[in-house]
């Protein structure tokens, strides 16, 4: 795979962009596919806000077979509700935008994602909606606390599911 990432300067706007791809195959006895991942990201920070608009293909093997990272930290990407932890066999298109910045000493993070099949059946297509919601605030050097809440709208496949996280933590 490769990845490319890069800011740059207009005005008193930032450009934020990157693209990767990657492409992951396996022709053994047990299994044989062959599949895609691409990510494209365009943003821009001005007056102390993000936003950035991104496209995530996690591709499908004629509906066989998903795009798999095992390894990774999905909850950070796929929506913080979790339902695609796994990829599932029909792939994973995840178009989402985000707007993040600071307010009352903290940051904070709005984020829409819109899941669909990359490669549709007749029974799965749309897989859903999610919006993610955040606020961390530090206290002093060590400290810290914060609030998140995933809301995720099922499509084809899934369930209505809605969480909320609370947490302190300390640093040294």
């Amino acid at each position: 795979g490769v990845s490319f990432a890069g800011t740059t300067k207009v005005g008193n706007t930032k450009l934020l962009y990157r693209a990767e791809f990657a492409s992951q195959s396996s022709k053994s006895a047990a299994t044989e596919y062959d599949v895609d991942y691409l990510s494209l990201e365009a943003g821009a920070l001005f007056s102390g806000i993000t936003a950035k608009v991104n496209y995530e293909l996690l591709g499908s093997d004629d509906g066989a077979f998903g795009f798999s990272s095992p390894l990774a930290t999905l909850h950070k990407f796929n929506g913080w509700s979790d339902q695609f932890l796994g990829t599932p066999s029909q792939g994973l298109v995840d178009t989402s935008i985000s707007l993040s910045g600071k307010v009352l000493g903290g940051g904070w993070k709005v984020i829409y994602h819109n899941f669909e099949a990359d490669d549709a059946s007749d029974t799965v297509d749309d897989l859903g909606n999610e919006l993610n919601l955040s606020y961390v605030k530090k206290y002093g050097k060590h400290y810290s606390a914060g609030i998140k809440y995933a809301a995720y709208s099922a499509g084809d496949i899934k369930v209505d599911t809605d969480k909320l996280w609370f947490w302190l933590s300390a640093k040294f």
